[in-house]
Parts: C-alpha cells; structure tokens; sequence
C-alpha cells in the first residue's frame, strides 16, 4: 500500500473511518483501574519471591509451587507457571542478565531511531518518545522479573530486524522470546506464515527447527509443572473471555506514558495502530505483529490481564509512529485536487 498513490477521494473515506474508529474507542473507554491486589500478591513480588528462593539453591518448581499456593495462585494450569529460562537467569546470572535487559532496551529505541530518522523530525521525536516510555515500563526495578516485559522487547527488536531486511535474526530473535513467554506464539505464527509464503528458505528453517525445539521445552516444562502440581489444584477460568475492545484499550494503556494518561488516550493510540496501514515507510512485521495483538486481546485474557499489553508495547510504540505517519499521508492525499 505504501508503494502507490492514495486519491483524495480514497484518503478522504480513509480519514472519516479513523475518525469515527476515534469516537468509538473513546466510547469503550472506562476511568482505569489499578489492581486491588495488595503488593505481595502482584506477579512482580511472586517472582522476586521465587527468584531469591532459587538463588538459595531451591529448586525452581518447588519454589514457584511454594509461592504460587502461598499467594492463593491458581496452580491447576500450566499456563500459571512460567517457563524456568528467565528466573534461573537471574537468579544465576543476574549482573550479565540487567546487562542483557539493557542492551535489548538499547537496542530497541536505536532501531526506532533508525527506522524513522528519515522522516520528520517529529514525528521521530513522538516514535522515539513512545518507545522511552516503554523503556522506563522495562527498567522499573519492579518490572525485570516480569516475564512478559522481557518478551515484548525481544518481539519489538524482532518486528526491526524484520524492518532492516535482517530475516533470519528477526526469527532468532522471536523464537528466544517464545521461550520466555508463550504468549510470543501469536507473532511466531504470523512471522512463519509471511516467510513460508515468501517462500524465504533460510527464515522458515529457522522457524521450523525453532518451533520444534519450543515444543519440546514446553511439553518439559509443562511435564515438570505438573509433577509439582497438588491434588486439590485450582484453575482458572478459560484464558478466551472474548473480551472485545476494552480489554484491548486496557492492554494498551497499561505500560509507558498511556499509563499515566486518562483513559481516552488509549483510544488515540488504537487509531494511531489502524492508520499505521497507511504509511508510507515498509515495516510490514511491525504492522503484522501490531495487528496481531490487537486480535488476539480482543479474544483472550482475563480481565485482570492487562499487563499482557507489555507483550506489544514496544512493537505498538512502533505502530504509533506508523500511524503519525499514516495519517500525515493521508490528509496531504486528501487535499489533492484533479487537474
């Protein structure tokens, strides 16, 4: 779509669309909700718990069946139990492993630099600005432990690998967040069918032999946390709650400067995602993966979920200089007059 001309007729439709895809949003919009949960219940204390716990030598799926039943977790389901890869890191490796959470932070907001520097100096300074915000969401001190920060940098550093006509990494890269955190899988996915449609030989290998060794970790994992597992074992309910737009609105609002915003901005930030179609600079996985969160919140996640939103939030930092950009083409299409 970047490639060809919009009419003015076409990028007028376009801009009234978004503009009501604005109000509609605004009208999901609800005043946010900080958790209720006292502070040694939140998943950051549970996993500083279980980090120090292994850092004593404990074992790790003793230590986080320990923790998960003390804290009145639901411990019936794999999907409550983390894979190891991320704790033992830190609990074993823990200088190397900030070093690491630093150089992927680094990392992500100089690929943003790069992605938009020839553009307008702006609207770099807004893509820029928004990705910082998540950068300050990764290096709160309450937030390494989190499993799901940790993926989110390693799918925005990914989506620019992709950006930078750097396959392979990208697919690397992707992979090792799936190993962090399963809810990679949606942008995995995604990732494997462009590139087997593309028929990129190198990338869907890399893919193939990836995706089997995740499998085969997970069914470990998934083997280990249930040995751990007690008779009396809750669940949760289904993790597909259908929960439309405003647990998508929540997602989005939940890490970087959103969270500091009212309500509403979350659904600038939605319109911004929907206009990133539109801009002129390739950066398809980027669209892809921003799309493909937006879709998958719409369906899954409990209500209290909504810091899954740092899964996306680089990439969706992203997208929201996308949409700048969307929208900047849009409106000088819009203003064109036949000769």
């Amino acid at each position: 779509m970047a490639s060809r001309e919009i009419s003015p007729f076409n990028a007028r439709v376009v801009l009234v669309a978004l503009a009501a895809l604005l109000v509609w949003g605004a009208s999901w919009s609800s005043p946010r909700r900080d958790s209720a949960a006292p502070p040694e219940r939140t998943d950051s204390a549970l996993y500083f718990a279980v980090l120090d716990r292994v850092a004593d030598g404990e074992a790790y799926y003793l230590a986080l069946g320990s923790e998960l039943r003390k804290r009145n977790y639901p411990t019936g389901s794999v999907f409550n139990w983390r894979p190891p890869i991320l704790t033992l890191m830190l609990a074993h490796a823990r200088i190397a492993s900030i070093s690491l959470l630093v150089a992927l932070v680094v990392a992500v907001i100089a690929g943003t630099v790069r992605l938009f520097y020839r553009d307008s100096p702006e609207i770099m300074i807004f893509a820029v600005l928004m990705q910082v915000g998540t950068a300050a969401t990764a290096l709160d001190s309450r937030a390494f432990v989190l499993h799901e920060m940790w993926a989110g940098l390693c799918i925005g550093l990914s989506v620019l690998l992709y950006a930078f006509k750097r396959s392979v990494p990208a697919a690397i890269v992707a992979i090792a967040g799936l190993f962090v955190r399963e809810l990679v899988a949606p942008y995995v996915v995604a990732c494997a069918v462009i590139a087997i449609c593309s028929r990129r030989r190198s990338e869907t290998a890399t893919f193939a032999v990836g995706g089997i060794a995740w499998l085969s970790f997970y069914a470990w994992h998934a083997t280990a946390a249930a040995g751990t597992m007690t008779a009396d074992a809750l669940s949760h309910a289904s993790w597909i709650q259908w929960g439309g737009p405003p647990f998508v609105l929540a997602t989005i609002g939940f890490g970087g400067w959103l969270h500091l915003l009212p309500p509403t901005a979350s659904a600038i930030a939605s319109t911004l995602l929907a206009a990133s179609a539109w801009a002129p600079t390739s950066a398809l996985h980027a669209r892809i993966g921003a799309f493909t969160y937006v879709m998958f919140f719409m369906v899954a996640g409990q209500p209290f979920n909504q810091y899954w939103g740092l899964v996306a939030a680089p990439t969706w930092s992203i997208g929201y200089g996308l949409g700048t950009l969307g929208i900047v083409r849009l409106i000088r299409s819009a203003r064109l007059t036949s000769q």
